[in-house]
């Protein structure tokens, strides 16, 4: 017998379904006040333009679809998370 549970949602949250987390859009440190646009945090110093470039160029073939700047620095920073733990792992196995 399947068990169900009653729908505690609350009603904030059920008001405005493309928001999630239920929090309203303009509500915290980031918040500039109405018209302005958050700009886009600077990308790391290790990712230069020729990087990038590659990155975009690649894996577009890869994917079969043309890739964005957002789609490569998230690829990058991804790449670099997976390398850093496979030294910190290589380190660990040393000891």
């Amino acid at each position: 017998m399947p068990v169900t549970c009653p729908d505690r949602v609350r009603p904030g949250i059920r008001r405005n379904p493309a928001e999630l987390t239920g929090f309203p859009r303009a509500n915290g440190p980031d918040d500039r006040g109405p018209g302005t646009a958050l700009e886009r945090p600077p990308r790391p110093a290790w990712i230069t333009d020729a990087l990038l470039a590659e990155t975009i160029e690649v894996w577009s073939e890869a994917y079969g679809r043309s890739l964005d700047e957002d789609d490569a620095l998230e690829i990058l920073r991804n790449v670099r998370r997976l390398g850093e733990a496979l030294l910190d792992a290589k380190r660990e196995m040393r000891q």
